[in-house]
């Protein structure tokens, strides 16, 4: 999930105050930025918890519990941990396919569900393996969110357009779409309800960006609800919340369930986890600080451990939260315990009052939300970025809307795994030759060069590996066969960061069968990493201290001392060492050549 963008607009302009330590005085405005997150916290909460499938009061107890178990253990002093959209969306379409919703059995499976996706995000911690989620590249990402945010705005239909439980019988987070078949049933005020709150969400921000719309939409529509005399079978409301503490326990299930769980717990902790970080490290570039991502491992999965311990589902890092804690002055930890504190007091204090919040209410500010994961300039910015790029972002998008969110998920990370190893298995070369005027060697493809014909120069530009070890060969025997008088190859390594033992191999066969021939390989600019391994395998000592050069420019003195020289004077008339200018010429030379003037590389 890349955020930065959408952060950099939604928290410009508030970046002069929060350049400061923490502060006493900055604890008035923690809480300020506490209760602005409230506002937005709790509809998303109860919302959100009809995504998953259980009780608003489900909302109530895992914003609470995954906002205190956050703070004390997180690298980022901003984010806002809870319920969010998408996570809940990929619970639920795991969920679903075990139990009924809103069902005992259904909430005793989400709360395993909270704790596998816990484990799951302290074991990686544990292993330090934060960069793991940038497997998930940004294209799967997009491709992914775009079919999320059809499905999520999808299954609100129903409450939507106030039709009847049972017009919902095949419909499931992953295929809402039977439900398109009762839209003739519509009822009129769910659907006037649901377009109001929609028009809210989407206008009020542009008027009044501070007020928060969520609240708004949900107390405009208790009172609504109220003057048309509460609740009734034509416009379904929350109902009575049951004010209570949790109770913690062990929920009843078998292991059958938990290996049934878990390629759910796996992708809820790979969205969970690379949307928080996203949201994380973009906030912590704009503030010059630092993300430590294996601590953000150990505080996710603490905090999904605690709303699992009170009876809730999975939660993560909230993007429109997030901001709304920034915008208000929200400069420490202390937002998010707060938060998680006030929740608990809105919960007895307020939670009477949601009785009368019209189910409708809530499914336009899931779609609001909904419309939030999906951003057409990026996805248009990554379809002309790179076409492999796009055909990822739409293999992704196509498979989770048509299979689910988690082959979805699945078929994004395999799709980018198997074109990088296309990509990087034919890998882009380049001959290079030198400028005329200058000492620059650039490829001969693009540019007006001056090429040896006894000495090719070769650029490979990616690791070499098992995959594309037997295309390098390949490529400096094609080089070889199409210049007859080439006896020297060097190969340009600068933009090689690794090699493994097979192009070692590839590597020594090499040196091996062009000296048996009577030419020979020469490495230019080994890096550090690369040469470190070529000592290792001796391949340095095979190759020879004189084979290995530092820059073109070092290198040219050495090969020209073992090419035909009676070639040069009598048949070349290239200038592609700054040496070739001093050989005596019997061929007219070119112009360019004898008014070639030589200028430090750039």
């Amino acid at each position: 999930m890349q955020y930065g963008r959408a952060m950099a607009g939604r928290t410009r302009g508030a970046g002069a105050r929060m350049s400061t330590p923490s502060r006493p005085s900055h604890f008035g405005r923690d809480g300020f930025a506490a209760i602005a997150v409230l506002s937005l916290m709790v509809p998303q909460a109860m919302a959100y918890a009809l995504i998953i499938g259980l009780s608003p009061i489900t909302g109530f107890f895992s914003a609470a519990a995954g906002a205190l178990a956050y703070a004390p253990m997180a690298s980022s002093r901003y984010l806002s941990v809870g319920p969010v959209a998408l996570t809940c969306l990929v619970a639920a379409s795991g969920l679903q396919t075990l139990a009924t919703a809103d069902t005992p059995r259904y909430a005793a499976l989400a709360l395993v569900l909270g704790i596998l996706v816990g484990l799951a995000l302290l074991v990686l911690g544990s292993l330090r393996a934060g960069v793991l989620v940038n497997f998930l590249g940004h294209p799967a990402i997009v491709g992914f969110n775009a079919a999320a945010a059809l499905l999520t705005a999808a299954s609100q239909l129903r409450p939507l357009l106030g039709l009847p439980a049972s017009a919902a019988a095949n419909v499931t987070a992953e295929n809402p779409w039977p439900i398109l078949v009762h839209v003739g049933r519509t009822q009129p005020l769910p659907l006037a309800f649901g377009l109001a709150t929609l028009a809210i969400m989407l206008g009020l921000p542009r008027w009044r960006p501070r007020v928060p719309a969520p609240l708004v939409a949900c107390g405009a529509g208790i009172v609504a609800c109220w003057m048309l005399g509460g609740g009734s079978d034509a416009l379904p409301t929350v109902g009575a919340i049951p004010v209570a503490l949790p109770q913690p326990r062990l929920p009843d299930f078998s292991m059958g369930d938990v290996v049934a769980l878990v390629p759910t717990a796996l992708s809820v902790t790979i969205v969970g986890y690379g949307s928080s970080v996203a949201i994380a490290k973009a906030l912590a570039v704009r503030r010059r600080e630092q993300i430590h991502p294996n601590r953000e491992l150990f505080a996710l999965g603490f905090a999904n451990l605690a709303s699992a311990a009170v009876g809730g589902f999975p939660v993560s890092g909230g993007l429109s939260r997030t901001a709304v804690a920034l915008n208000a002055g929200g400069h420490t930890r202390k937002v998010g315990v707060f938060v998680g504190i006030g929740v608990v007091v809105t919960m007895f204090v307020a939670g009477p009052v949601f009785a009368l919040l019209p189910h409708a209410v809530l499914a336009g500010i899931v779609i609001h939300a909904a419309l939030g994961l999906f951003d057409p300039r990026e996805a248009t910015e990554v379809w002309r970025t790179h076409r492999s790029d796009g055909v990822v972002m739409v293999a992704t998008a196509g498979v989770t809307l048509t299979f689910g969110l988690v082959n979805g998920l699945a078929a994004g990370l395999a799709v980018a795994l198997v074109l990088f190893v296309r990509r990087t298995a034919t890998p882009h070369t380049a001959e290079l030759g030198r400028i005329p005027g200058s000492l620059v060697y650039r490829n001969t493809l693009r540019e007006t060069v001056d090429t040896c014909p006894q000495i090719g120069i070769l650029r490979v530009d990616a690791p070499l590996y098992f995959a594309n070890a037997r295309f390098l060969e390949d490529r400096i025997h094609q080089m070889f066969a199409q210049r007859p008088q080439m006896q020297i190859l060097a190969l340009d390594c600068a933009a090689i960061s690794d090699i493994d033992a097979t192009a070692v191999g590839t590597l020594r066969n090499l040196v091996l069968m062009l000296r048996s021939r009577g030419n020979d390989l020469h490495l230019i600019g080994p890096i550090g990493p690369v040469r470190d391994v070529l000592a290792r395998t001796r391949v340095d000592t095979l190759l020879g201290p004189a084979n290995i050069h530092r820059t073109i420019l070092e290198a040219a003195a050495t090969m020209m001392a073992h090419i035909d020289r009676r070639f040069c004077e009598e048949r070349c008339q290239s200038v592609a060492f700054s040496e070739c200018s001093v050989i005596p010429r019997s061929a007219s030379a070119t112009g360019g050549s004898e008014a070639a003037r030589f200028s430090p590389q750039i």
